[in-house]
């Protein structure tokens, strides 16, 4: 047995954890958007960050939120946290920003890639280095082992 079947899940608060993630996502997209603001030339001045690229705000504090959201309420629904999260999670967030291009097509690779790349950064470990870098041989093959089995 690994060490992530040994502890039980604990149920998550979806909306919580989506507006939480919605803030700091807000956050992020408010300093994007005094950057944007600083290069583009206008006269909107300083109010130019929420009256010109405003929309960079309430696009990160989308993204951030339904991820947060989903990823929440898909580990609930499954009562596991594992790398299916992440991807559902990830292709929720990619129909969000392809959304806002209003575009089908960049809804569903959007969804795609987003969950592609959300589904394996999880699965390496949520890190750069990856899992693999801290196991020993006997972990790896256990580990291998327990991503074919089905619940």
């Amino acid at each position: 047995m690994s060490a992530s079947e040994d502890t039980p899940y604990h149920a998550k608060a979806p909306i919580k954890e989506g507006l939480q993630a919605g803030a700091i996502g807000a956050g992020v997209g408010l300093l994007v958007s005094a950057a944007q603001n600083t290069v583009g030339s206008h006269s909107y001045g300083a109010t130019g960050v929420f009256a010109r690229t405003g929309g960079t705000i309430g696009l990160f504090a989308a993204m951030a939120g339904v991820f947060a959201a989903t990823d929440s309420a898909v580990a609930n629904v499954r009562e596991t946290k594992d790398a299916w999260n992440s991807a559902a999670a990830g292709c929720a967030t990619g129909l969000v920003a392809g959304g806002y291009h209003r575009s089908g097509s960049h809804m569903i690779l959007g969804c795609l890639g987003m969950g592609a790349i959300m589904g394996a950064f999880d699965l390496s470990g949520s890190s750069l280095k990856g899992k693999y870098a801290e196991m020993t041989e006997e972990q790896k093959l256990e580990w291998r082992q327990n991503q074919l089995k089905t619940k």
